[in-house]
């Protein structure tokens, strides 16, 4: 961006040299040892650059001219930005700035040549004064406490921690330095996206709500001791940062779900082993994107449509692949319902009760997953190892390993089955079932990896991409 005379003449310049540099290109004979389609690439270089600089410079000169009378911003990121581009259009050199402001020239170039990276909300007030610039209300609230400090304070209201806001909607030290105030306002816009508080409500005193389409029919109901707020606030969120990877993923081609449990094992095995990784490969082949979380509590897995399109979101506390492939599946189950309607919700919390009046749906949902793990066997396997056991669940450590082995099935994907059948009864297995585990490949990692290879993030403006990228930078405690 040109903010003054002096880089206005250097760049138009610049603009001359290329222009004589591409005619240079142009003319036969000039580069005698070079391939014609490397010369061509050197004019497209040239080119692009070419056009780069003349945007600048009429862009310069449409302000200069005061083409623009209105700045609109998508975010307040683009803030220090348009404060350059005000000075410009209102005929004011950063010289004649400096002096309305009482400052000296050198402080007002850094400023802008930092875009105002340091300075404090009141010069910025400051500036947008001199500058005779009309803001909404809301953006700035005349004794009004706006810090992080604040935001933290007022998401802790709706069920956010703090340590989830310091790590997915504060800026982080590393981004820049900028003043408390820029901070927060920051963290005001990524909130106003997500859950559409206004500035003016988030720095007020009103109670902030959550709600949406991401609650909107879900098919849960938690615990009588979960943290109900805290819940339906992180899936506002999971669900519209699912939606923004459903946006920077316009191409994936739609495809027909299989709810057979045998056929889906087939479909897997037919792209080779069936381990979470080339399952991942089966689940994104059919239009689906997969959206790994880390951030503790709340839910373990969900499942949305929206406006037609599925996208899958796990976020199992373990780093064992057999139970986030089981999670896979059990949400690729869920992806299957309602086939004609256009939004879906499903949210599975950690700890679902029997008799919660979705039991019918989630069971279906692990049987499923269950069946596709076990060669359509899942049942007949429990059955055999509740045999052998004698209906001791002591005995289940012993027994399900001998079984595995016997029948020709994975150890983990038994044990993890057995417990999601005893959870059924109101017994509590997954410890032993987690010990007859063992590590390896961190599966969010995996995970993680596989959706950041499909992503095409021109599809989504700046403080978008921060936001999805940050909920897949990785735990937040």
């Amino acid at each position: 961006m040109i903010k003054n005379e002096r880089q206005y003449r250097i760049t138009k310049t610049q603009v001359e040299e290329f222009d004589r540099k591409l005619h240079a290109l142009g003319m036969k004979g000039q580069t005698p040892a070079l391939h014609p389609r490397l010369v061509q690439a050197q004019r497209d270089a040239v080119q692009s650059q070419l056009d780069e600089l003349r945007a600048e410079v009429a862009a310069y000169e449409a302000l200069q001219k005061g083409h623009s009378t209105v700045l609109e911003l998508a975010s307040f990121e683009e803030l220090p930005t348009a404060l350059i581009r005000a000075r410009i259009a209102s005929g004011l050199t950063q010289k004649q700035l400096a002096e309305r402001l009482g400052m000296k020239e050198q402080q007002l170039q850094r400023y802008e040549a930092t875009e105002y990276a340091g300075a404090s909300l009141e010069r910025i007030r400051q500036v947008m004064s001199a500058l005779s610039i009309q803001a909404r209300e809301e953006i700035f609230l005349p004794g009004a406490e706006v810090s992080p400090a604040k935001v933290v304070r007022r998401a802790a209201t709706a069920g956010l921690g703090k340590d989830f806001v310091k790590k997915r909607i504060l800026p982080r030290e590393s981004d820049a330095v900028v003043s408390e105030g820029i901070a927060a306002l920051s963290a005001a816009s990524s909130l106003n996206r997500i859950f559409g508080w206004a500035p003016a409500v988030l720095f007020g005193d009103a109670p902030l709500s959550v709600g949406g389409p991401a609650l909107a029919g879900a098919r849960f109901k938690l615990p009588v001791n979960a943290k109900t707020r805290a819940t339906e606030a992180y899936a506002a969120y999971a669900y519209y940062v699912a939606g923004l990877l459903l946006r920077a993923t316009p191409t994936l081609t739609k495809a027909p779900i299989l709810t057979d449990p045998r056929a889906v094992r087939e479909a897997i095995l037919s792209r080779g082993e069936l381990s979470l990784s080339v399952t991942l490969d089966y689940v994104w082949s059919m239009g689906i994107p997969v959206l790994p979380l880390s951030d503790s509590g709340a839910f373990h897995g969900a499942t949305w449509r929206i406006a037609g399109r599925e996208v899958i979101v796990l976020k199992q506390g373990t780093r064992l692949e057999s139970r986030w492939l089981h999670d896979l599946l059990h949400e690729l189950r869920h992806a299957a319902e309602e086939p004609d309607a256009t939004e879906l919700a499903f949210i599975d919390y950690e700890a679902l009760v029997k008799d919660n009046g979705i039991s019918t749906a989630e069971t279906a949902a692990s049987m499923f997953a269950g069946d596709v793990m076990l060669s359509g066997r899942a049942e007949e396997l429990v059955e055999m190892c509740a045999t052998e056991a004698k209906g001791s669940i002591e005995r289940l450590k012993t027994v399900v390993p001998l079984v595995a082995q016997r029948e020709g099935v994975p150890v983990a994907a038994l044990a993890n089955y057995m417990a999601f059948r005893l959870s059924l009864q109101g017994q509590s297995w997954w410890g032993a079932a987690t010990n007859l585990q063992t590590g390896g490949e961190d599966p969010w990692l995996l995970v993680r990896e596989r959706a950041l290879s499909h992503l095409d993030l021109t599809r989504l403006d700046e403080v978008e991409r921060g936001i999805l990228l940050r909920a897949l930078e990785g735990d937040a405690s």
